[in-house]
């Protein structure tokens, strides 16, 4: 009988919101399927869905199933039972299209149609990003490896144990177990994979890069993340609604230097909230560039030169708080180097710091000057999401300019339809910015060359770790070399 082939995963997880989630959200990748997977230019692919149509109205949605989609139960996905998992997820809106969905209806012997209320061009790429989980018992997936054990050590770390599922539609996985142990620092997890503990880093922290890609025994996976980070204005600011001195912050910004000494060199600049592969992508006619001197003149011609300094606070032209997420070194890096930069024309831009929950709290109901945090922007639905206000929103930043277009992109019936307002929301986020879109981010993942790594270009490793093999000696020592 012959050993089983197991991969040990070390997170790093301080006892955070986002660190915590990154480790949910890894079970949740190795155990469960979305219903269509969202590819690197933005499009969709097949999944448990096999394929996909609209009709002629394009308010009916027919989602053909697979035949072979077993839950780790047992369960096979029928379409009766994908129609209730479905109708759950728009009752409870898991996807912000999920409101125009009327009816979730069995159609035929293998498929699933969905009724609308009227065009909603984000309910496909929404589908890319809700899992396939029962009813009954949501910790049962249909994903290649199951949840064996989850025990918790001395320390209080958390280690989970999966083990492969040998009816995985899309082929058994060659590695018998994968389990996750959680470290309270990055410097603990990163010493763990040097020592041979585990045998993946799930995410390599700036301060280790340097030590983790140093060692032979060990390969780096660098790709680009779907996330921006944007500098976020409030119009209700009295000055911060002038786009003139929205423009002069955006001309005071060096995203080369902020992306080389802040992120480390992780990054590259932004334009805007679509990932620049995306498909749809169209670059604004005019950027905005490094230029400290316009960016003078600009808030010269604003009226408003700089006034000496008051009450302990330094001379200054006009004066803004940024709310900062505080429990991650990349924001705090970030925000010092944003202030410096702004200082140079002028702005004092003071630094609040806030834990998650009063992040998302104060985003949500508009209690900010500006803030600076991390934004998903793979999909175009999460586009909308961020940035068209409406009650219940995930920001409310008072910035109605964009509002109009994006309702455009959510009703497109067609390719042509969707770059044509794309190309109109890129001239309106450059007239009239609501952001300074600082860099899409890049992330690294490090594991032992004992394993061959099923990599795509430019994605993400662990969306095929299904395929990982472990390799010979000889082959773990030519991929040292």
């Amino acid at each position: 009988m012959h050993e089983p082939v197991r991969m040990r995963i070390g997170v790093p997880a301080p006892q955070t919101r986002l660190e915590t989630a990154g480790v949910k959200n890894l079970r949740r990748e190795l155990t469960t399927d979305t219903w269509l997977v969202t590819q690197p230019d933005g499009r969709n692919g097949p999944r448990l869905v096999s394929a996909w149509k609209w009709d002629d109205t394009s308010t009916k949605l027919q989602l053909t199933l697979r035949h072979d989609v077993y839950f780790h139960d047992g369960t096979k996905l029928t379409p009766e039972l994908a129609a209730e998992i479905l109708r759950a997820s728009v009752k409870e809106l898991d996807a912000n299209s999920f409101s125009s969905v009327r009816s979730v209806d069995v159609s035929g012997t293998d498929g699933v149609q969905l009724t609308l209320s009227a065009p909603n061009s984000f309910l496909v790429p929404d589908l890319a990003l809700l899992s396939a989980r029962l009813p009954a018992n949501r910790s049962v997936g249909t994903g290649a490896f199951i949840i064996a054990e989850s025990p918790q050590a001395a320390d209080g770390s958390d280690t989970t144990i999966l083990r492969a599922f040998e009816r995985y539609y899309r082929g058994r996985p060659p590695l018998d177990q994968i389990e996750i142990h959680t470290y309270p620092t990055q410097r603990s997890a990163w010493t763990a994979l040097m020592r041979g503990e585990v045998d993946m880093l799930h995410e390599v922290s700036r301060d280790a890069a340097d030590f983790v890609q140093a060692e032979t025994a060990i390969k780096s996976y660098i790709f680009r993340r779907a996330y921006y980070i944007p500098l976020v204005f409030n119009m209700r600011h009295p000055l911060l609604r002038n786009v003139e001195v929205r423009k002069a912050i955006n001309e005071a910004l060096d995203k080369q230097v902020l992306i080389r000494e802040g992120l480390r060199g992780r990054g590259r600049p932004a334009d805007g909230p679509i990932l620049p592969e995306h498909w749809a992508y169209v670059a604004a006619p005019e950027s905005f560039t490094f230029n400290p001197a316009a960016a003078r003149l600009r808030l010269d011609a604003a009226g408003l030169p700089v006034r000496p300094a008051t009450g302990g606070n330094m001379p200054s032209r006009l004066s803004f708080t940024c709310l900062v997420f505080n429990d991650d070194s990349r924001f705090e890096h970030l925000a010092l180097l944003l202030q410096r930069q702004l200082a140079d024309v002028g702005i004092d831009m003071k630094l609040q710091g806030a834990p998650m929950a009063d992040m998302e709290t104060r985003m949500k109901t508009g209690d900010f000057d500006a803030y600076l945090f991390e934004m998903a922007g793979r999909s175009l639905s999460w586009t909308y999401e961020f940035w068209h206000q409406r009650p219940g929103g995930w920001v409310d930043s008072g910035y109605r300019s964009a509002d109009a277009v994006l309702e455009q992109i959510r009703a497109a019936r067609s390719d042509d339809e969707t770059r044509q307002g794309v190309a109109m929301l890129a001239r309106i986020l450059h007239d009239d910015p609501p952001a300074v879109f600082i860099a899409w981010q890049e992330q690294v993942r490090a594991v032992s060359t004992a394993f061959d790594v099923a990599t795509e270009n430019n994605r993400d490793p662990l969306s095929n770790v299904w395929q990982w093999r472990p390799v010979s000696p000889q082959e773990a020592r030519q991929a040292r070399r």
